[in-house]
């Protein structure tokens, strides 16, 4: 009986041991992502909320304009200058004198991912502008 007794402790104790490793083997949650399309009168899209990476196809050759602005715990937009958050395309960025970040020319048609960072401040919400464009943004 002793036996059987320690046989069981160990086991129990083997059981409990494995519970942290385990924990630290779960896959990180996915990132949530929002698809988008540009408008057919302006180019934009607009979204207000949460969502953390956009995801649409643009054209070859095109160059897109990225804005965002981070809402604060008040509800109201953070100033300019207070931003925190930059978006990340893996294009190279295009300088404008325009208040938007831009990135291109495209290489091809394709769906192309907009992020981010730092990725600390994922999730929080934001007014986000996405714009497409087949010219040069001003230098």
């Amino acid at each position: 009986m002793p036996f059987l007794r320690t046989l069981a402790w160990a086991a129990g104790a083997a059981v409990l041991l494995s519970a942290p490793a385990q924990a630290q083997e779960e896959q990180p949650q996915p990132t949530p992502t929002q698809r988008f399309k540009l408008g057919p009168q302006d180019g934009c899209y607009r979204y207000i909320g949460d969502a953390v990476q956009f995801v649409g196809r643009f054209k070859a050759g095109s160059y897109i304009g990225i804005s965002m602005i981070t809402i604060g715990p008040d509800g109201l937009p953070t100033p300019a200058a207070d931003e925190q958050r930059t978006p990340a395309m893996d294009l190279p960025e295009w300088k404008s004198s325009s208040p938007y970040s831009w990135f291109g020319p495209t290489p091809r048609t394709q769906e192309f991912s907009i992020m981010f960072s730092p990725r600390s401040a994922w999730g929080s919400s934001a007014i986000v502008t996405i714009c497409g464009r087949q010219s040069p943004p001003e230098s």
